[in-house]
């Protein structure tokens, strides 16, 4: 039962991006680390996680990231295209490094 509460709490830990002395607010860096963790969290059959695009917004970091989704395919594999992806936005509070909004980004 320890085990459990301890993997709970290292799982809260690596969802907490680092938050900037200075300004008190999570860079851009920071956001993507949040956003793949919450990824990693949300989605736990997800492989091979990428970082598409960044952007600040009104909210804090746009994050889109793209994950596998599973085994691709015979004809994927003839064809070359390889497991299907995944296309994740996700919006990351820049004073608390929490994800606030998952939308689809692409299908």
């Amino acid at each position: 039962m320890n085990d459990t509460k301890t993997n709970r709490k290292g799982v809260a830990a690596a969802l907490t991006p680092p938050i900037s002395r200075k300004t008190g607010t999570v860079d851009m860096k920071g956001a993507v680390q949040a956003a793949i963790a919450f990824a990693k969290d949300f989605f736990p059959e997800a492989r091979d996680i990428r970082l598409e695009e960044v952007e600040p917004s009104s909210e804090g970091w746009s994050v889109v990231i793209s994950f596998s989704t599973g085994e691709p395919g015979t004809l994927s594999l003839v064809m070359g295209a390889g497991a299907p992806r995944a296309y994740k936005k996700i919006t990351i509070a820049s004073e608390t490094g929490q994800a606030q909004s998952l939308k689809v980004w692409k299908q």
